[in-house]
């Protein structure tokens, strides 16, 4: 069976939020019966070999593409649910070093907890093709662990990616579906087919989840078959911005910013969307963030001393901040400008810079007009 020949393009009858959730809450009832078993670490688990892995994680695991993305290898499968959301794991043998898969579902409108973050990764780039995901290198492992030294960020053998799922057009009616994968034997998410194969394994295994679950997940408009590499020197003259942060200042004003430089991703849909204006030297001096979901919920709750871009207080750090109403797993979306310390701030251009990022971000996401 080649790797498209598993393409689901059937949509299950739409169902209401409701039942999704029972589902899921019944799910969490069976496993709490299960008492001891559950909180010691309990889990379905088997040997991925042969055909085994067709029927594992509840028969959402998206086999064939699993296989792909992990040959030659035999695999040890477990699923569950956990306090942050349900989870699908695939290793190889190897300890900590050997191959693996992981992919974790939550609802999106269910705020992180204090450790259940999933951080979409540093320079994290949209996947396109009309889902609202992203990839990154270097993030955690097949156990979905982030590193506390943060040493594993550059790993090319590591990729993580992150996907917002609509269930419906009510604002948090979605999930959030992440896959940590892991390679071995030299192999690197550096080559882009082994990018192509972490996001289909986890688009496939996200979809059959979400059916099941009850929830009408369509996903994107086509399957990802080129994924971009991220850019560890995303930096470009601002003149020649394209993506995230074309428009959003005049020449006039980057000029009294000092701002010669972009470090920005292509204007696509992803969790968290980024604009980076920096000198000429490209040394960073404004960050404009867009967060949706669990983000955009996590980015209100943490404050900051950010101030509505909309009132009429001038934030001493010059930390603005704007919010809208998104639909389905985008949720609540938030928009963010942060200058580096110790920079002259001109305020009036600091809000209308981040109205300009914040309406063509929120565009993309078919939000209401940020405020």
């Amino acid at each position: 069976m080649n790797e498209d020949s598993r393409d689901r393009t059937g949509r299950a009858p739409r169902r209401r939020r409701g039942v999704r959730l029972a589902a899921v809450a019944s799910a969490a009832v069976a496993v709490v019966a299960g008492g001891a078993f559950w909180l010691s670490g309990g889990y379905d688990a088997w040997s991925g070999t042969g055909s085994a892995l067709d029927g594992a994680c509840e028969g959402d695991l998206a086999a064939d593409r699993v296989r792909a993305l992990l040959p030659d290898t035999g695999l040890t499968v477990s699923s569950g649910l956990r306090q942050d959301g349900w989870y699908c794991s695939v290793s190889a043998p190897g300890g900590a070093d050997g191959a693996g898969f992981e992919v974790r579902m939550r609802n999106a409108e269910e705020p992180f907890g204090p450790d259940a973050a999933i951080d979409p990764g540093e320079g994290a780039v949209p996947l396109g093709g009309g889902w609202t995901g992203s990839f990154s290198y270097g993030v955690g492992g097949a156990d979905g662990a982030t590193p506390a030294d943060g040493a594993n960020r550059t790993d090319g053998a590591r990729g993580r990616v992150v996907l917002l799922l609509d269930c419906g057009d009510e604002s948090g009616d979605g999930l959030l579906a992440a896959a940590d994968g892991r390679l071995a034997g030299g192999r690197s998410f550096e080559d882009g087919a082994a990018r192509a194969r972490l996001v289909s394994a986890l688009t496939d295994t996200a979809l059959s989840y979400a059916r099941r679950t009850g929830c009408d997940a369509a996903g994107g408009t086509e399957r990802v078959r080129e994924v971009a590499a991220p850019v560890v020197d995303a930096r470009r003259p601002l003149a020649e911005a394209s993506g995230t942060c074309r428009g959003i200042v005049d020449a006039a004003t980057a000029r009294r910013w000092g701002a010669g430089t972009a470090a920005e991703t292509p204007a696509e849909p992803a969790p968290v969307e980024r604009c980076v204006l920096g000198s000429g030297l490209g040394t960073p001096l404004y960050t404009f963030t867009a967060s949706y979901g669990p983000y955009g919920e996590a980015a209100l709750s943490g404050g900051g001393g950010a101030l509505p871009a909309g009132g009429a207080a001038d934030s001493p750090s010059g930390h603005y901040r704007m919010s809208a109403t998104c639909p389905g797993a985008d949720g609540t979306g938030v928009y963010e400008i942060v200058p580096d310390d110790g920079l002259a701030l001109d305020h009036a251009s600091l809000r209308a810079a981040l109205k300009s990022f914040a309406a063509a971000s929120a565009a993309l996401h078919h939000c209401q007009a940020p405020s």
